[in-house]
């Protein structure tokens, strides 16, 4: 009843998120945390050829970097360029754009459609407790069987935070590839996130991480599955270019944990750093052996006086 007295409003993501669920619930009969699942997988399944587009423009893009930022160097270079110098840098964008079969825009078109509908059913799984809160009380499965409550287990949290770690695992070869100088930056960034998120969503409602974790968990197998040789091959995507010299390799995981526990002692972290303390190392090794060479002789040069005065 409460379901059928509510009206969403047309411009509300979150509105229409929830009008679906509801939808699929009074048609099915089944329990909502079940509906709330269906949904995320019906609706990831729709976006998936928009994924693997996506993916194919990504893989494209990534080898067609170093020739991209060749030519915007060549390009600041003319400092105030003709009308005819920015023509012939059109067209030799255009040219290397053809040259690797992808449209400049085609990697954004699945993250441009994922960001909203991600938003709209997070929003609206937030929101849906206050709305229903007496059909969600019994709507949960298992041990979250009231969705309105956050799960005092703390299971959901921790499957959340360590899906959506290994979701950015999963896909951090397609970020790395997409920005060489910043993607490795990007990539520890997410992963501090998926650690410090967990104490945050423990608040959270069943109802959103009946969402969230299946979507983390769909979103990795789908990372998985477009890194496959034979799918890569089936779906046209591109093997990973070799790396670029001069960019910083992305560590994984547990390295890049040592590594800040390194810089919170003070300890060196980069081939560069560990040379330069070597370096240092070696040159105090150097003066106390000059100090100490010294010393000897003073002592020396000291004897024979000390004799005489005797």
């Amino acid at each position: 009843e409460a379901a059928n007295a509510w009206e969403p409003t047309w411009y509300n993501l979150a509105d229409h998120a929830v009008n679906i669920v509801n939808s699929v619930q009074e048609l099915t009969g089944w329990q909502y945390a079940t509906t709330i699942v269906a949904v995320t997988c019906t609706l990831r399944l729709l976006i998936f050829p928009l994924a693997v587009r996506g993916q194919r423009a990504a893989s494209r893009m990534a080898h067609l970097q170093p020739e991209l930022a060749q030519l915007k160097e060549q390009y600041e270079k003319l400092g105030t360029p003709t009308q005819a110098e920015q023509k012939v840098f059109a067209g030799q964008m255009k040219a290397v754009f053809k040259k690797y079969e992808v449209k400049p825009f085609a990697a954004m078109t699945a993250p441009l459609i994922q960001a909203p509908m991600f938003l709209g059913m997070f929003f609206g799984m937030k929101k849906m407790p206050e709305l229903f809160p007496e059909e969600l009380s019994t709507g949960g499965l298992l041990w979250f069987t009231d969705l309105t409550l956050a799960d005092p287990t703390y299971i959901l949290p921790l499957t959340c935070g360590v899906s959506f770690l290994a979701t950015i695992e999963a896909g951090k070869e397609q970020m790395v590839d997409a920005n060489p100088k910043y993607g490795p930056i990007i990539v520890n960034a997410f992963r501090a996130m998926a650690v410090i998120m967990v104490p945050v969503i423990t608040t959270f409602p069943a109802t959103m991480l009946c969402y969230w974790v299946p979507n983390n968990i769909l979103t990795m197998t789908q990372s998985i599955t477009l890194r496959n040789a034979w799918v890569k091959k089936q779906f046209g995507i591109w093997d990973r270019p070799k790396p670029v010299p001069g960019s910083t390799p992305d560590l994984g995981f547990q390295e890049t944990m040592n590594n800040l526990v390194k810089q919170a002692k003070g300890e060196p972290t980069t081939e560069a750093q560990k040379m330069k303390a070597h370096n240092e190392e070696i040159e105090i090794q150097k003066r106390v052996r000059q100090l100490s060479r010294s010393a000897k002789e003073r002592r020396r040069a000291a004897a024979p006086s000390f004799r005489r005065r005797k």
